[in-house]
């Protein structure tokens, strides 16, 4: 089954980590007519069979109108054929999360509410640039809670100036509060965002690595103690609120993106549409290709498949990469798997190779060694 993907290419502010596309321009109407259109028209092409779960991410979604919101998702039941408990996902910011706003989502059918909290700590709020403060981000998941079963909320460490102490009272919001799933990351430093060239203009310093392990490893332990699963890296939920669009990523399911700068995958090929909104507007109005693609290879498709599965808790299947790829990972990566094995960074379960605690910290040198 697909997932659909719809991204929202405006905020209120730029967040100083943020590197996806965006424009603080509010040219809601012209954008939303044509990502209405991109959906009619179907350029790639990709079977619409059922779709599981939808998306809305952004950017953030949360700034568009309910009449709007509610176009985009007749115009997608209109165009494909919806699983009767299709996940139905709205990116907010708890700036935008007014009770009129939440039964207003709920009304149309949105059934899940990722909410973008980052920290609870108002200086490093004002640090990340973000349009909230924490007694909004509590108020939100508060009113959330009122008429949403399913919501997750984001959180950060490794924020500039952050401390043991300050995360430990981020997990004790989690604990009061018992949101159903949270995703946890590390902030990463992107190029071509403010926080890159602050820290390379030495005006803004990252936290030790030291300290970022011992953040990590916090987390991990207090996160645990609360009966939160570990499903994905960044990925925390109770039993059974796994988010189901997101597992699609790490699962090689087929995705459908529409809008500036979304992604789609057809297990064949992988588009991306273009990231400039006017060249987006002009070229749909034009009934031009808003895409690019890129068809993989097999090489391609084994390494992606190891990437993504090695994120997840079931880790990567030997049988699975024999079987379908005609790659005897065992063997022919032997000599790396017993050395990180004995580091304890990977072990084996149910003959997949899954990562440890210490080997969630090191991803990237894992599937280096991993990838073909």
């Amino acid at each position: 089954m697909s997932g659909i993907y719809i991204h929202i290419p405006f905020c209120k502010k730029a967040c100083i980590y943020c590197n996806f596309h965006f424009s603080l321009k509010n040219n809601f109407s012209e954008i939303i007519g044509c990502i209405l259109t991109e959906i009619e028209l179907n350029q790639k092409k990709i079977s619409k069979n059922k779709i599981s779960t939808i998306y809305f991410g952004g950017g953030t979604p949360s700034l568009i109108g309910t009449d709007q919101l509610k176009r985009i998702l007749e115009c997608l039941v209109k165009n494909n054929k919806l699983n009767p408990d299709c996940e139905i996902t709205i990116e907010a910011n708890p700036d935008d999360v007014t009770i009129k706003n939440i039964k207003s989502w709920k009304s149309i059918g949105f059934n899940r509410i990722s909410l973008g909290i980052q920290t609870f700590d108002n200086e490093f709020l004002k640090v990340l640039n973000r349009a909230h403060n924490s007694k909004q981000g509590i108020a939100a998941i508060k009113n959330i809670k009122k008429e949403f079963r399913n919501f997750s909320i984001d959180l950060m460490f490794g924020i500039p100036g952050s401390t043991i102490k300050k995360l430990k009272y981020d997990l004790k919001m989690i604990k009061e509060y018992e949101p159903p799933h949270v995703s946890i990351y590390s902030l990463d430093v992107e190029k071509k965002t403010r926080l890159y060239n602050m820290v390379k203009g030495n005006k803004m310093k990252l936290p030790s690595n030291k300290l970022i392990s011992d953040q990590f490893d916090l987390i991990f332990n207090e996160m645990d103690k609360m009966g939160y699963i570990n499903y994905e890296i960044s990925s925390f939920c109770k039993n059974g609120f796994e988010s189901k669009h997101n597992s699609k990523y790490w699962s090689n399911e087929k995705y459908i993106g529409y809008g500036p700068g979304a992604h789609s995958y057809d297990k064949k090929f992988r588009y991306w549409n273009i990231k400039n909104n006017t060249e987006y507007v002009k070229k749909i109005r034009e009934d031009i290709q808003v895409y690019e693609k890129e068809e993989l290879t097999k090489t391609q498709k084994i390494n992606e498949y190891i990437m993504t599965k090695m994120r997840t808790r079931e880790g990567v299947c030997f049988k699975t990469l024999k079987d379908d790829m005609r790659l005897n990972l065992g063997l022919e990566k032997k000599k790396e798997i017993e050395f990180m094995k004995k580091v304890n960074i990977v072990r084996e379960k149910n003959k997949n190779l899954i990562l440890t605690n210490e080997g969630k910290k090191i991803l990237d040198y894992v599937v280096e060694k991993l990838t073909i």
